[in-house]
């Protein structure tokens, strides 16, 4: 069963401790990215890393998994604000193509992130991404009138951006990378079970 991942404990309001806090992130980002997973990240390493005493990081941070779900949320920001923008489209799959291309290259261009969202050690954080990411897209896609209002379209959604991280994460474990075959393979998989779901 997937564990629940904890929340900061607490959020830097001063200068000190915000620079104490910012050096905590990026020394888990860094040995998030020397490891290439997140298996091998303690409290100790970071601590270590940081050049900060492990109190420090309780006092921000209950657990390591607080601190992922910290690295986590903000990827997950990072990623909504880097995606381009949808331009007014006549088909739906204008739309997915974009979507499933932003994701791809914001995940090339940010090595953590990639490794945060496709190897994450609770599943718990990915469901609730792909249920807000499938939430963004329907909505976008059923402003523009591209496809039904409906609950099962809803889901329709939220599955397509699992799909792709599914196909991405094979990619990442097999190759280390995202690479173009996976990628054509994400997106053929998700158009073909959005195409399905629409048909229906």
């Amino acid at each position: 069963m997937a564990k629940k991942m904890g929340k900061p404990t607490r959020q830097p309001t001063r200068k000190p401790g915000v620079e104490r806090y910012n050096r905590i992130i990026a020394a888990a980002e860094q040995l998030i990215i020397e490891a290439g997973s997140l298996e091998t990240i303690t409290l100790d390493a970071v601590a270590k890393q940081a050049a900060v005493p492990r109190v420090s990081l309780y006092y921000f941070f209950a657990s390591v998994d607080s601190l992922l779900e910290a690295l986590y949320q903000r990827g997950v920001q990072k990623m909504v604000a880097e995606l381009p923008q949808s331009p007014r489209a006549t088909d739906w799959r204008e739309v997915m193509e974009l979507y499933i291309d932003g994701v791809r290259d914001f995940y090339l261009n940010n090595r953590v992130e990639m490794i945060l969202a496709l190897l994450p050690i609770s599943l718990v954080a990915v469901n609730k991404v792909s249920r807000e990411f499938g939430g963004t897209l329907f909505k976008l896609l059923h402003r523009q009138g591209l496809v039904p209002k409906t609950r099962q379209t809803e889901r329709a959604c939220e599955m397509c951006s699992e799909l792709a991280d599914l196909v991405w994460r094979k990619s990442l474990i097999e190759k280390g990378t995202l690479t173009p075959a996976y990628h054509k393979e994400a997106k053929r998989v998700v158009m073909a079970y959005l195409e399905a779901v629409l048909a229906d």
